[in-house]
Order: C-alpha cells, then sequence, then structure tokens
C-alpha cells in the first residue's frame, strides 16, 4: 500500500487538529505534523461518528480474540 504524503514538504505523518470558527462552527483539520500544511478538513460529528464506529469494532474484535485464547487455554488444560 503506498503511503501518504504531505503536498509540501512530502513528509508521510499526519494529526487532526481541532479548531472552532468564529461562528462556533466545530472541524477538525487533517495536517502534516512536520510543516502544518492542511490536507483536509472534516466536520467533528463524522470524526465523533468514526471513533465511536472504530471503538466498537475493535471492542468485539477483543471480546473474540478474548474467547478465542480461553479457549485455547482450556484445550491445553485437559
Amino acid at each position: 500500500m503506498a503511503r501518504s504524503k504531505c503536498p509540501s514538504c512530502e513528509y508521510h505523518e499526519f494529526e487532526a487538529v481541532p479548531v472552532t470558527t468564529k461562528t462556533g462552527q466545530k472541524f477538525c483539520l487533517i495536517q502534516c505534523v512536520a510543516c502544518g500544511t492542511v490536507v483536509g478538513a472534516l466536520d467533528e460529528v463524522k470524526i465523533t461518528n468514526v471513533i465511536k464506529n472504530a471503538e466498537k469494532k475493535l471492542s468485539k474484535f477483543l471480546e473474540n480474540l478474548n474467547r478465542k485464547v480461553i479457549n485455547v487455554c482450556n484445550r491445553d488444560n485437559n
């Protein structure tokens, strides 16, 4: 898979920076860690939904993994 690069400095790490406009609208700017060039903006509601969905998926994954580990441990003990 190709790595995304900053269009300005070609660095490959980005960060989400929360900002609030003068009118009170909240956004998350996606910017280059190295030079601060903004490469995108997301509505805060979308970010919150993405985080919640990822949290649910991770929780289900960890529950399944935990069940599998317990099954393997129980098999080895029997």
